[in-house]
């Protein structure tokens, strides 16, 4: 029988970036490193924490990539390998730590998003379970956040859900809780689609849905939908704007995010050289969620 010190020596790793820098360098790490990490926000913070786990025999040289990568980032010019942390910890000892670094976030009143080791909370309308696999998705970042109250505020039961860039699956899980009639849950990440997938089956999702690997091409022939969500980042936003208004039901709703301050006069620009005149823009910290209206 094996003992809780038969088990796999693990390296925790931890660094500070700028706030502005976090979406970045969580990708690199999920992309080159691992797939799982936490993000250690506070509400008012320039900066956030990061910490993540890999096998100790995996750790050599992960120091100096992320030095180099972080260093690449626009006003980071003193970042080293002393500005992260490392520490051995036994299997069992980084399973308990990742757990309790991972708590339910409250989003609003009635919605709260927590993880499958938690118990029911039964206060909340809306409980979102989401494996946290991944850096965004977990309700804590501010995009996620303003989505996820926009569809709280605007979904209709019975709509059709386009989610571009869907992540964790967290908008959909809500609109499926919401009453929706049809999902169709799209990301480029391998990562996101199988960690979306994962969490429609612990929430327990019946609605006739699609979860697919891709990005808006998998929309081709696709009739419009009541409600269209876009978390992405700006330049994909505006490379697919036309196309994200013809997949919106006329009088349906498009919302996108993603979308920095610095990004709301090209944005809005974009929408009105569409006739896309009708919306309002949600602000959260250094985010900003569109919600499009009345489309024809």
């Amino acid at each position: 029988m094996s003992s809780a010190s038969d088990s796999p020596e693990y390296r925790e790793l931890r660094l500070e970036v700028p706030r502005r820098h976090a979406d970045a360098v969580c990708d690199f790490i999920i992309q080159y490193i691992t797939g799982g990490l936490v993000l250690d926000e506070e509400e008012h913070s320039s900066v956030t924490g990061i910490t993540f786990y890999v096998p100790n025999h995996e750790e050599k040289g992960l120091p100096t990539q992320l030095v180099q990568f972080v260093s690449s980032l626009e006003g980071i010019s003193s970042f080293t390998e002393a500005n992260i942390t490392s520490r051995e910890m036994q299997g069992s000892e980084w399973e308990e730590a990742y757990r309790k670094s991972v708590t339910p976030v409250i989003v609003r009143d009635d919605i709260i998003v927590r993880p499958p080791w938690t118990e029911p909370m039964s206060s909340y309308k809306h409980q979102l379970i989401i494996e946290p696999k991944m850096a965004f998705g977990t309700g804590r970042h501010e995009t996620t956040r303003s989505c996820l109250a926009v569809i709280r505020n605007r979904f209709q039961s019975g709509s059709r859900f386009l989610d571009l860039g869907c992540g964790s699956g967290i908008l959909s899980i809500l609109a499926a809780q919401m009453g929706a009639s049809y999902i169709k849950a799209i990301d480029y990440d391998l990562t996101a689609v199988d960690n979306c997938r994962e969490n429609f089956a612990v929430n327990g999702i019946t609605v006739p849905s699609e979860i697919i690997f891709g990005s808006i091409e998998k929309t081709s022939g696709d009739v419009p939908y009541d409600f269209v969500c876009s978390n992405i980042i700006k330049t994909t936003i505006l490379d697919m704007l036309p196309r994200l208004k013809s997949l919106t039901k006329p009088g349906g709703l498009l919302v996108m995010s993603g979308l920095l301050n610095q990004d709301e006069a090209d944005i809005s620009s974009a929408l009105e050289g569409l006739a896309m005149t009708r919306f309002t823009i949600m602000r959260d910290g250094d985010w900003l969620t569109y919600t499009v209206s009345a489309i024809t």
